[in-house]
């Protein structure tokens, strides 16, 4: 009895284990503090937004705008003016490309 006792007990706290990595793993998102952010102004779209950002980038329009409502948590391709979505594009190539462009 207490050996089947023990064995319920230790199957319990493995599940318990599994869950707990279950939860973190999949609840890890990427951070989006190293990404440019674009401001929705009158006219865009994602559509839009994606041609002027991903000639630079190595994705389709497709891959982009499915980046862009998958981290910006939309679950459309609409947006409004005034909204603040992220691009797949680094801060830091935003930069060197400013500096290129002023010199």
């Amino acid at each position: 009895m207490k050996r089947e006792s023990l064995s319920y007990i230790l199957a319990f706290f493995v599940v318990l284990l599994a869950i707990t990595v279950g939860i973190t793993y999949t609840n890890k998102t990427d951070s989006l503090e190293n990404y440019h952010q674009v401001e929705i102004k009158e006219g865009d779209s994602l559509w839009t937004i994606a041609d002027q950002f991903q000639e630079n980038k190595n994705i389709s329009k497709q891959e982009f705008v499915k980046w862009v409502q998958e981290k910006n948590n939309l679950y459309s391709t609409t947006i409004k003016p005034g909204d603040i979505v992220f691009v797949p594009v680094q801060k830091e190539e935003i930069y060197q490309f400013h500096q290129i462009a002023s010199e």
